[in-house]
């Protein structure tokens, strides 16, 4: 393949690459609070780690590793970002059941003070 080819799709990788890096890193520091991972959807990171599956495969079938490289970063960053939202969420409804039904979870602290 072309030298020029190549370049372009590296950058074109590396462009993706940092596009995830900031959004593993906000998991990652909020996966202990709940209320500050409720701003990412759990939908976004299945489709963008199947999106980064199918390029990956394109990317093997016609032999390129340019188009396929970003599922190197965006794959594990998708993988971990889904298993911390889903440990969030069961442990938010872990937390909701475990408050009286008619209680605040402020009161639930204050009853056990």
């Amino acid at each position: 393949m072309h030298a020029a080819t190549e370049a372009i799709g590296m950058i074109a990788s590396l462009t993706s690459f940092l596009l995830w890096v900031p959004q593993g890193v906000r998991v990652w520091r909020a996966r202990r609070s709940t209320h500050l991972l409720s701003g990412i959807a759990l939908s976004t990171q299945v489709i963008s780690l199947a999106g980064s599956l199918l390029w990956f495969t394109y990317a093997v079938l016609i032999e390129s590793f340019w188009i396929g490289a970003p599922l190197i970063v965006n794959g594990p960053i998708a993988v971990m970002t889904i298993v911390v939202l889903l440990r969030a969420r069961r442990t938010a409804a872990a937390t909701a059941t475990a408050v009286l039904p008619g209680t605040s979870e402020a009161d639930e602290v204050a009853l056990a003070a």
